[in-house]
């Protein structure tokens, strides 16, 4: 009797499972008829066939009707579920199963009323207990399946945000499968015929029969994890189960789907209409979607965009390599890129990973902006900072780069100083001095060209300065060029005017050999002014020993010293006007030094004397104190208010006794903090940001002004302008000297007045000497003029008199 009745349950099993796995074939609505008609009917019959019949597996081994019914119902719902990934089909999955409950409640109802009959025909005497009896165990069966169902896909939901292997996870989800199939034999009878020793014997003695079903029913959802392995893998892969969902009302359904296609919507005209480039891309990197915007930047027909592959690889370059998805599709990527044809436009790439609410990857978002005009604007300002504006020569920030990169190696530095170059200036002005200086630099570039395969760089470090790095330690190649310098500087220049200058070079070199490691820049320049204070026009190689520029420094420090003791220097000021009215809103501080044995001492000789030997504080305290008093005795007297500016060097700043001996000053001159300004030039910050920004901070609290002096020329940093609050940018008269016959100085000058506005900062101008320099620094919004075309610094009396002058008129 064994094997028939085995046979005979098998083959029910597989008649109850062979529908549900082909139903998993069909397509979209008929597959969901299908199934929905099949659980039905599953759920009809099952009411009754627990009562029908029991199939003897064994002697000790029953499997009923109903639990054939029951685990095919599970098996069936289980396998709808993972194909249709889909909430609303347990939603109506239950509904079904209340319906059909329902329905067969009311049918066995109605059938044990209809055989208590009389008159009623029952050939085959049916009794109507049959039907009386089948009534709450209907009812019972279906909470139950319902409470097994939410369980088992509870547990589903749970299993999935562990994201295991889909393997093991499907041998999870048939062990869960089986387990809930076996409570379900024990509970039912427990609940329906309540807890006894003879009720317990009979559930532990049918759990054999439980187990058969529930491991044979299983096989079909193993078959279908096999063979439907990426349908399974969707599925994992799908959003969780919003429980909350089952609960909702239809009204309230619609409601919450017609506020999420309003979102969508929303969505899709920000991602059409956004300025930036957008696209959806897959884990493949492929392309999905993208608007106009990416589809204009990038060249692609949007038409035909669902048609054609188009994969990430080949669309973008990074740092000079073609861009491969697997380098950027992570949580969040940004980087730089280059695209289009030939990859000649750059862009800013922003890459931002799509989440499901169970942790895993759905797509990625690219947000694409072209900033072609923001490098251009930073290769122009990197130039400036790196570059000499007249000359367009490298600076002296690219020779200190240099030098430090020949560390250890043969080197020779020569550094090229003009020969009174001031008279040029003081006798023909600025403008014939900027055409001295480049014709100079041409001179020198037709050299280093001629000699290229030895000379590594030729720069401007100075206002008459240059410097020529040569690649070896070659006495006689140096020799060879410096007379080469000597002899193209001795040709006479026509400037402006059919004027003829003649000028000449003062030259110093220092030599350093293999495995030596020298400051070749400051040997050059001793040699330099020994050999300038020796005879002009002539050279010298730096040689270990004092040199009389040595000397000379030491006495001026010595004769500097006497003369602050004695108060002999001057404070002369140089005005400043306003753009608008050519009134005088201020004036700059600058220290003058004249010596009975000197004579006139530059303060671009003294002062780096003063900073050397440190007595620059006082120097520095003296111009600060003499400009303070100066100023609050102009207003006394009942002149206008105007801003004193004073010089601030980064010596001044770097024992934190500036900010005291400051705040003393402006008590005992009683001078109006918002009439002081400091000017402080970009040297302040050098390898120092960390301890001058906290102080110029504390001079802000002050109530004083700051500005920064000589913007544009030797360390620039654009970082500080932000870091620090200024008040005001002084644009280096070198930006100016060719306006307005130099595009280029005309766009950068402008394009620092627009950045300067954009920071809430005033301009002044420094070095404007012709009306056409005027007129242009001012239609461009420059606030203050300082220059020659108004004022050279000239003494208190005389500006007393400007200003008296300016008050009266």
């Amino acid at each position: 009797m064994g094997l028939p009745m085995f046979g005979l349950f098998i083959l029910q099993v597989s008649l109850f499972s062979i529908f549900p796995l082909y139903f998993t074939a069909l397509k979209g609505p008929q597959r969901k008829v299908a199934f929905y008609i099949y659980l039905a009917l599953v759920l009809l019959i099952g009411g009754f066939f627990g009562n029908v019949y029991s199939i003897p597996i064994t002697p000790e081994m029953n499997v009923s009707g109903g639990n054939l019914c029951y685990g095919a119902f599970m098996m069936s719902s289980v396998l709808f579920v993972l194909v249709e990934r889909d909430v609303f089909i347990l939603r109506h999955v239950l509904k079904l199963l209340i319906f059909v409950d329902l329905f067969n409640v009311l049918f066995s109802s109605l059938a044990a009323t209809t055989l208590q009959s009389d008159g009623v025909i029952n050939p085959h005497n049916t009794s109507s207990a049959l039907f009386e009896l089948s009534t709450p165990f209907i009812i019972l069966g279906g909470v139950l399946i319902i409470l097994e169902l939410l369980t088992l896909l509870f547990c589903f939901e749970k299993l999935k945000k562990l994201n295991l292997p889909a393997l093991l996870t499907g041998v999870l989800y048939i062990a869960l499968f089986v387990l809930v199939l076996c409570l379900d034999g024990i509970l039912f009878p427990l609940i329906a015929f309540g807890f006894s020793p003879e009720i317990i014997a009979i559930v532990l003695g049918g759990l054999n029969g439980k187990l058969l079903a529930a491991s044979s029913f299983a096989l079909p959802l193993l078959l279908f994890i096999a063979i439907k392995h990426q349908s399974f893998v969707n599925y994992l892969e799908a959003e969780d189960v919003r429980w909350r969902l089952l609960f909702t009302t239809s009204n309230q359904l619609m409601k919450e789907l017609s506020a999420k296609d309003y979102g969508l919507e929303q969505a899709a005209t920000v991602f059409e209409n956004a300025s930036e480039g957008l696209a959806i891309v897959n884990a493949q990197g492929l392309l999905l979607q993208a608007n106009d915007t990416f589809c204009e930047m990038l060249k692609l027909n949007k038409a035909l965009l669902n048609q054609q592959t188009y994969m990430i690889n080949t669309l973008f370059q990074h740092n000079g390599l073609q861009l491969h998805h697997a380098q950027i599709l992570s949580a969040h990527w940004r980087g730089e890129v280059t695209f289009g044809e030939r990859y000649r436009h750059q862009g800013l790439l922003a890459v931002n990973r799509v989440k499901s609410e169970q942790q895993q990857a759905q797509s990625y978002v690219f947000s694409l902006v072209n900033i072609d005009e923001q490098k251009s604007v930073q290769r122009r300002l990197n130039h400036l900072a790196r570059h000499d504006q007249l000359t367009q020569l490298p600076n002296r920030r690219v020779l200190d780069e240099q030098l430090a990169a020949l560390d250890k190696t043969a080197t020779t530095l020569l550094v090229i100083d003009l020969d009174h170059f001031k008279d040029v200036n003081d006798s023909f002005g600025h403008a014939a001095g900027d055409e001295v200086l480049q014709a100079v630099s041409t001179r020198l570039l037709i050299i280093q060209n001629a000699h290229s395969e030895h000379i590594g760089i030729l720069s401007r470090t100075g206002g008459d300065e240059f410097a020529l790095l040569i690649k070896s330690y070659d006495v006689d190649l140096s020799k060879q060029l410096i007379h080469e310098i000597q002899q193209q500087l001795k040709k006479v220049i026509l400037i402006s005017g059919n004027n003829e200058i003649y000028i000449s070079a003062t030259i110093g070199a220092s030599l350093q050999k293999v495995g030596e490691q020298r400051n070749l820049l400051q040997e050059a320049d001793a040699a330099l002014y020994e050999a300038k204070r020796t005879q002009r026009g002539s050279y010298g190689f730096y040689e270990d020993r004092l040199t009389q520029e040595s000397q000379r420094k030491l006495s001026l420090s010595a004769k500097l010293k006497l003369a602050l003791e004695n108060q002999d220097l001057l404070v002369y000021y140089q005005p400043q006007y306003c753009a608008k009215n050519g009134q005088v809103r201020g004036v700059e501080a600058l220290a003058r030094w004249h010596d009975e044995d000197l004579g006139w001492v530059s303060p671009g000789e003294f002062i780096p004397v003063a900073e050397a030997t440190g007595i620059i504080d006082r120097l520095g305290d003296y111009v600060l104190e003499k400009a303070c008093n100066d100023a609050a005795s102009w207003l006394k007297q009942g002149l206008p208010p105007i801003t004193m500016s004073v010089n601030v060097s980064a010596h001044q700043l770097r024992f934190g006794q500036f900010i005291q001996r400051l705040s003393e000053c402006l008590n005992r001159s009683q001078l109006p903090q918002h009439l002081l300004e400091l000017e402080l030039t970009e040297s302040v910050f050098i390898e120092r940001e960390n301890e001058a920004i906290p102080l110029l901070k504390q001079i802000k609290q002050l109530g004083v002004n700051l500005a920064i002096d000589d913007f544009g020329t030797g360390y620039s940093s654009l970082s500080y302008l932000s870091k620090i609050p200024w008040d005001t940018l002084k644009i280096d008269r070198s930006f100016i000297s060719q306006i307005p016959d130099d595009q280029e100085q005309c766009q950068l000058t402008a394009t620092i007045i627009k950045m300067a506005h954009n920071l809430n900062l005033n301009v002044v101008v420094e070095g404007v000497e012709t009306q056409a320099q005027l007129d242009f620094v001012s239609q461009r919004g420059s606030q203050i003029i300082q220059g020659f075309y108004y004022s050279p610094a000239i003494e208190k009396d005389q500006l007393e008199a400007l200003l008296a002058a300016q008050s009266s008129a």
